[in-house]
C-alpha cells in the first residue's frame, strides 16, 4: 500500500480533487511550512507588520515662565530605514496662551532618523498651570507619539506680591498705632 504525504506534489492527487479542496490544501501546506521553518516565519512577520516608528522628546518635561520659551528636541527613528519625510503635530495644548513652532514642520529621514525642534512659548495670556500634551510624528501610514509635560509658572515669583501686601499692612498698622511725637517747645510761652 502506497502512503501519501500531504504537501508533496502528486499531479494525479491535485487534479482529482474537488475545486474547493485545492485552496484549502494549499493553505494547509503554506501554514505548515511557516510553522516548521522559523526563518520563514520571521520574514513573514516583518512583511506583515512593516517597520517600527519611534519618537522621543528631550526633555520630556519643561518648566516655562509666562513670556518665556522652551525648546524641545524631537528625534524620530524608523526601523528598517526608508527614505521618507516625517511630519510633526501636537495634541492637548490649550487653545490660547501658547505659540508652538516646529522647526521644521516636516523633516526628511534619509537613513531612518529625523530630527526637529519644537519651540513652545508661553504668551502673557498663559495662566500658570500644569498639563501633559502629546507630540505626534507621521511617516507615511505610520504614527508615533510621545508625551510632553508642560508646567507654566508666573513671570515673577509668588512671594513678591505677598511681600508687597505684607509691607502695605505694616505701613497702615504703623500709621494707626504709632502716634507721632509732639515737638518739645524750647521756651515757655508767655501769656500776654
Amino acid at each position: 500500500m502506497k502512503s501519501k504525504v500531504i504537501c508533496t506534489y502528486d499531479a494525479h492527487l491535485v487534479t482529482s480533487m474537488r475545486p474547493i479542496s485545492r485552496p484549502i490544501l494549499m493553505s494547509i501546506c503554506a501554514l505548515t511550512l511557516v510553522a516548521y521553518n522559523p526563518m520563514l516565519a520571521v520574514g513573514y512577520s516583518q512583511r506583515v507588520f512593516g517597520s517600527q516608528l519611534n519618537l522621543s522628546a528631550d526633555p520630556s518635561a519643561a518648566v516655562i515662565k509666562v513670556g518665556d520659551k522652551a525648546t524641545i528636541n524631537l528625534t524620530v527613528t524608523e526601523s528598517p530605514a526608508t527614505s521618507s519625510t516625517v511630519c510633526f503635530s501636537q495634541q492637548g495644548f490649550p487653545s490660547s496662551g501658547f505659540t508652538l513652532t516646529f522647526l521644521p514642520q516636516c523633516a526628511p529621514a534619509p537613513l531612518g532618523v529625523a530630527s526637529a525642534q519644537l519651540v513652545v512659548e508661553a504668551t502673557p495670556a498663559a495662566a500658570p498651570q500644569n498639563f501633559t500634551a502629546v507630540i505626534v510624528a507621521v511617516l507615511g501610514n505610520q504614527t508615533a507619539s510621545t508625551p510632553l509635560t508642560i508646567t507654566v509658572v508666573p513671570a515673577i515669583p509668588a512671594w513678591i506680591p505677598w511681600l508687597g501686601i505684607l509691607l502695605f499692612f505694616l505701613v497702615i498698622g504703623a500709621a494707626l498705632f504709632v502716634r507721632p511725637r509732639k515737638p518739645k517747645s524750647k521756651g515757655k510761652r508767655k501769656n500776654e
